[in-house]
């Protein structure tokens, strides 16, 4: 999926939560949306670290797992952190797992890939895409 894709479906699936965040406060909806996106883009660093295969390690849950222990024993944020990195990297699997090439959420426990049909940069995608941002428009975001 290309990152517009991306952006467009952890949005979506973040803002079913958004109203939650607490406090309530236009920061803390402003961290909660930064922390989205970026927990959206994490999964694709391994494009830029040359020692990982795309879509290896990193497209999996094991990421997300870490993320939540490390808040829980070491940082101590609001359950909102994790809650935000978490949407946006599963969010991330989750459209990858709609290509033909798919990801493996159980790598290296168990290999076996999840696929789609929605080729990346197609019509396809971009179908989907709009799909999404009108369900965005008609929920108010």
């Amino acid at each position: 999926m290309l990152g517009t894709t991306h952006l467009l479906f952890s949005l979506f699936l973040g803002s079913f939560l958004f109203d939650y965040v607490q406090p309530s406060s236009l920061g803390s909806k402003i961290i909660f949306a930064a922390l989205l996106l970026i927990g959206t883009f994490m999964p694709d660093l391994d494009l830029k670290i040359k020692s990982l295969k795309h879509r290896g390690i990193l497209h999996t849950i094991w990421p997300i797992l870490v993320i939540a222990i490390i808040n829980a024993l070491l940082i101590k944020f609001s359950i909102y952190t994790v809650i935000a990195l978490a949407i946006g990297y599963g969010s991330h699997l989750i459209a990858d797992a709609l290509t033909p090439f798919g990801v493996a959420p159980l790598y290296p426990l168990y290999g076996k890939r999840i696929r789609g049909p929605v080729e990346t940069g197609t019509i396809t995608e971009f179908g989907v895409a709009a799909v999404i941002m009108a369900l965005l428009l008609i929920r108010g975001i």
